[in-house]
């Protein structure tokens, strides 16, 4: 393991050489011909030929000083074939060069950076669109097709499929096998609702007193008192739906006595989260379970401060017993939802790009 991680350490080095050989020579029966083709190209674009030689050696000279991986390298060779026209590669190859992390944050961070470039640039994403795939036959006798397209109308195309493959589901069908036979039914309609939330910090001069019904009540450091609906409409108005979060403690909001979330918990819940907080994972909120951090049966209560939105997947690995660790556990520490190695080790948090817009770091900033 230490020599694996020795040479992906070294990416700059190994790709070297690499680069004057070719396909055939580097793949033989150690790695596929595909594999090796990406390998190649990677390696020509750091140690081959260039009119921008000053550009380059200054990428190789960041990836060494971030000890990039030959695998990130690989992925961010990928992200930068997708950069907008007129923006400077190599500034770009070098700003992504110092990114560090795994190899999976390092994918998605890299991801986000060339997004954010092509935005500044009015990029338009439709002429991207494609459907590829269904020509190889797998051992199952299955074909697998992927369709590419800009992410407002994929999100609308694929709630339209859940709304039907939630009706067409049975006992004993999988989520993927009920939403593929919605889609051959030729009946999802692609469904967008945008309802925007706006993200309010706990000001200072406001402090949680107590909950009341389904109400906040804040006493004001000028002695007065004020419920949640009229603080925030003493700090806004005229938007859909208001959240208000304390970056301390996390989400402000009223507890209750049933298992199930209202639908006010579930909505600040969502907005605190944005994505399933298991590290690694990009499930949405919307497509997420309420999770309780102490579980419902050991006493926990249903409210925000309690509740951490878990995909399916994660929400049943969960160990609701921290005294019978196997998988690790959703905590919060420090107002923020965080995952618990089950062996110990320091808490962790998802790198996602997205989650620096979630409610939680909104509100720290």
């Amino acid at each position: 393991m230490d020599t694996w991680r020795e040479s992906q350490a070294q990416g700059i080095a190994f790709l070297q050489g690499l680069s004057e050989l070719s396909v055939p020579e580097l793949a033989g029966t150690l790695i596929s011909a595909s594999t090796a083709g990406r390998l190649l190209q990677t390696a020509r674009v750091y140690w081959g030929p260039t009119k921008n030689t000053r550009k380059q050696r200054l990428a190789r000279d960041t990836a060494v000083e971030s000890s990039m991986p030959v695998d990130a390298l690989v992925l961010i060779e990928r992200h930068l074939r997708k950069l907008a026209d007129g923006i400077d590669e190599w500034a770009v190859r070098t700003e992504l060069c110092a990114l560090t992390g795994t190899v999976d944050d390092i994918d998605r961070a890299a991801a986000d950076i060339v997004r954010r470039h092509n935005q500044a640039q009015d990029f338009d994403a439709r002429p991207r669109r494609s459907l590829k795939g269904g020509k190889n036959t797998d051992a199952a006798g299955c074909r697998t097709i992927s369709v590419t397209g800009p992410e407002r109308e994929m999100v609308a195309f694929l709630r339209g499929l859940e709304k039907k493959a939630s009706a067409l589901r049975v006992d004993g069908m999988t989520y993927e096998q009920a939403m593929y036979d919605a889609l051959m039914s030729g009946d999802g309609t692609p469904q967008e609702i945008l309802t925007p939330m706006v993200v309010i910090g706990l000001p200072d001069w406001a402090k949680l007193l107590r909950h009341e019904g389904s109400e906040s009540i804040f006493a004001l450091t000028d002695g007065t008192i004020l419920t949640g609906a009229e603080l925030i409409a003493r700090l806004m108005s005229d938007h859909h739906l208001v959240g208000l979060y304390d970056p301390l403690t996390g989400p402000v909001n009223a507890y209750q006595a049933s298992r199930l979330p209202s639908a006010k918990q579930r909505l600040l819940a969502s907005a605190e989260s944005i994505l399933c907080e298991w590290p690694g994972c990009t499930t949405s909120a919307d497509s997420s379970s309420d999770h309780h951090i102490i579980a419902f049966k050991n006493g926990g209560p249903t409210n925000v401060v309690n509740m951490a939105k878990l995909c399916r997947l994660h929400n049943g690995r969960n160990d609701d017993d921290p005294e019978k660790p196997r998988n690790g556990r959703i905590e919060r520490i420090n107002g923020l939802p965080v995952w618990v190695p089950p062996g110990g080790g320091p808490p962790r948090r998802s790198r996602h790009p997205i989650k620096k817009l979630s409610a939680a770091e909104l509100t720290r900033h």
